[in-house]
């Protein structure tokens, strides 16, 4: 099926299609016209009002023409603007798609220019491992960069581990505990000020702490 997108693919399939089915030629329009959808289908049954209806090879460039004339510049620009943004697969996925799309279209750009490019399109901190090595593929700059990727997700992961807990660190008094020690030193201090025991409260007199001190004995 064709809906306006990937002209070249879509020729390519029908001509393998005729050939599977020994579709002869002047029945090659009428059999690949019936896969259009979409844009395609109804620009097709606009364009048959004013036109004749044409042979294979004139209906290829009419397609080309009409669907695929800015797909070459498109895919470039797009390959040449192309930064890292995500993952190193996430990068490779959409740059390797856009490689696809330029060599189907033109077929003589090496495999040096775009194993550069796709360097070039790196973060920095993984640019800067893969650069060194000089890759001549795009397949092996990937490689390279899945590499330090990995490398780097680590290191990110033992920084951002929280430390240890220290068993010997003292725990806190919660609330009450700290009302119960306040109010123990406003006692202290109120029967120290008016000479009142501090184990019982009574009236302090001479022998009187060694008599508390047998009473709080078991």
């Amino acid at each position: 099926m064709f809906d306006d997108t990937s002209s070249k693919i879509w020729i390519d399939n029908c001509c393998n299609y005729f050939t599977i089915y020994n579709i002869i030629e002047s029945l090659k329009v009428t059999a690949a016209v019936l896969h259009l959808e979409g844009n395609a289908a109804k620009w097709w049954q606009a364009y048959k009002q004013n036109h004749s209806v044409p042979t294979w090879q004139p209906f290829c460039s009419i397609i080309l023409e009409k669907f695929g004339a800015g797909d070459f510049r498109q895919a470039l620009n797009d390959l040449l603007s192309l930064k890292q943004t995500g993952t190193v697969e996430e990068y490779t996925a959409a740059f390797q798609s856009l490689q696809f799309d330029v060599i189907m279209h033109n077929c003589h750009y090496d495999e040096l220019f775009f194993a550069t490019k796709y360097v070039d399109g790196l973060k920095e901190e993984i640019r800067a491992t893969v650069e060194p090595h000089v890759p001549v593929t795009v397949d092996r700059a990937a490689f390279i960069a899945k590499i330090q990727q990995r490398t780097i997700d680590r290191n990110k992961t033992k920084t951002t581990r929280p430390p240890p807990a220290n068993r010997f660190q003292p725990q806190k008094h919660d609330n009450q505990t700290s009302q119960n020690l306040t109010r123990l030193r406003q006692l202290r201090d109120y029967r120290r000020a008016n000479n009142l025991c501090y184990f019982c409260g009574d009236k302090y007199e001479p022998g009187h702490q060694d008599v508390c001190s047998k009473r709080a004995k078991p």
